[in-house]
């Protein structure tokens, strides 16, 4: 009997270590997302010489650059919802930033549209990578900006409208900095933010982030784990500590990417610290294309030209992605949800309602995906760029956008020219139209919410 004892003891042990190896060769995933920082004003790019992110550039040399990558929309809210949930803005419902202050939309030009209708916060039954990290052993944490939490914002003292909307009920443990603000009441504590407690009078935001990615990373090494570090940089207002401003001449825009790039180091080393490097996905990206333009794309935030959606992009999987490399597919929000799934050795097959696609092809330096084309849908006035309201399709190096009787149709063929100045739909009608009716299929299918007349 004691034979037979510990021969079912010696299973079981062996079984649970099998269970222990196999935990530790999941991934750990840290997914990094900055604000509103446009395609162009990083170091890897080549860009700016007076642009200082040597972390990002040590990312981009250990792992994929992505030339092509999109946001799902060209401002934040919209973009951030697509990421946790693997649906377009227009699926969800949810098409434009959550407004800090009270009343929704923005006035059309005179005879012009009104803004579609869209929601005030992400809903709590719609799909989450987070719960999803969870259902495979990991432990799940949400520091930074989440703007996914009802307006009105600017009218609290502390950024809360609706804890029930927080980051902790879409599958993440803890909650550092997620509320409803869209950007920082105040970039240096105490920060009149309710999910931040209040420590070191005078530190900068980004500087706590940092830490406090540093810290859940040291707390939760010894099995997997999920962290997105979503900063509030470079949002506006543009303030960063006064050293980095003296630092480049008074100005503090490129202080506040040094800043960043110094927190991104933050989170690096500690990885390294941790033994964790070797085993983990780390994505850079951002939220939407830059409130400064960027010279060789047209247009910038809130635009559906190319400088309000492109980002920059890269991916660093030591023992997955060969270091130093590029990929010039185009790629967006929703592709987050099923990689990271897929890479813990999760499922998206009941997720019905997915519009993203598994990046693991491109990691492995695959040149494409299976995917057709990608959408976009913007009902809603931003005047201070050209493209605003309306829809577009991006197939292959074709462009269509649709202006939905506010703004010219338009098409562009973006490997010739890349700054979208050539209007070319009257010289081929034929294409235009094929992606006009893939558009307006893509557009029903998602049951999107279109703008009214005036007199709606």
């Amino acid at each position: 009997m004691s034979r037979v004892v510990s021969s079912i003891c010696f299973a079981v042990c062996v079984f649970l270590a099998s269970m222990v190896s196999a935990d530790t060769t999941k991934p750990n995933i840290v997914f990094i997302m900055a604000d509103d920082l446009g395609a162009g004003w990083v170091d890897y790019d080549g860009s700016s010489p007076k642009i200082t992110t040597p972390h990002l550039e040590q990312l981009a040399k250990s792992g994929m650059v992505f030339t092509r990558a999109y946001a799902a929309a060209s401002v934040c809210s919209p973009t951030r919802a697509a990421c946790i949930t693997g649906m377009s803005p227009a699926q969800i419902g949810l098409t434009t930033h959550v407004p800090g202050k009270g009343g929704r939309g923005r006035p059309g030009p005179k005879g012009g549209s009104r803004d579609a209708e869209t929601l005030n916060h992400l809903p709590l039954d719609l799909p989450s990578y987070a719960r999803e990290l969870k259902k495979q052993g990991y432990v799940t944490g949400f520091i930074g900006k989440w703007h996914l939490a009802g307006e009105g914002s600017v009218d609290t003292k502390d950024g809360i409208v609706n804890s029930a909307w927080h980051p902790e009920h879409y599958g993440f443990d803890t909650n550092i900095g997620g509320c409803a603000l869209g950007q920082p009441k105040s970039w240096f504590d105490p920060y009149r933010n309710g999910t931040i407690a209040n420590r070191k009078p005078g530190q900068y935001l980004t500087d706590r982030l940092g830490d406090e990615a540093a810290s859940f990373i040291e707390a939760n090494h010894e099995q997997p784990f999920h962290l997105t570090l979503w900063f509030y940089s470079v949002h506006t207002p543009i303030k960063a500590p006064r050293a980095l401003v003296k630092k480049h001449g008074g100005n503090a825009y490129l202080a506040m990417l040094e800043s960043m790039d110094n927190a991104v180091g933050r989170v690096l080393e500690t990885l390294e610290s941790t033994g964790t490097l070797d085993n983990t996905l780390v994505v850079f990206y951002s939220d939407n294309g830059g409130h400064k333009p960027t010279k060789w794309l047209a247009d910038k935030k809130a635009s559906l030209l190319e400088g309000g959606l492109r980002v920059p992009m890269v991916v660093s999987w030591p023992g997955v992605i060969t270091g130093g490399t590029t990929c010039d597919v185009p790629i967006t929000s929703m592709d987050f949800f099923p990689t990271f799934v897929h890479a813990a050795g999760g499922t998206t097959t009941n997720s019905k309602r997915l519009e993203g696609t598994d990046l693991m092809p491109l990691f492995q330096g695959k040149d494409r995906l299976e995917r057709d084309a990608l959408y976009w849908h913007f009902p809603h006035n931003r005047m201070e760029v050209t493209y605003y309201m309306g829809s577009t399709i991006l197939q292959d190096d074709w462009k269509f956008y649709q202006g939905h009787g506010l703004i010219e149709d338009a098409l562009f063929h973006l490997k010739s020219d890349p700054l979208e100045k050539a209007n070319v739909l009257e010289a081929n009608p034929e294409r235009a139209d094929q992606l006009r009716a893939k558009l307006s299929m893509w557009l029903s299918t998602v049951e999107a919410k279109m703008p009214k007349a005036t007199h709606q």
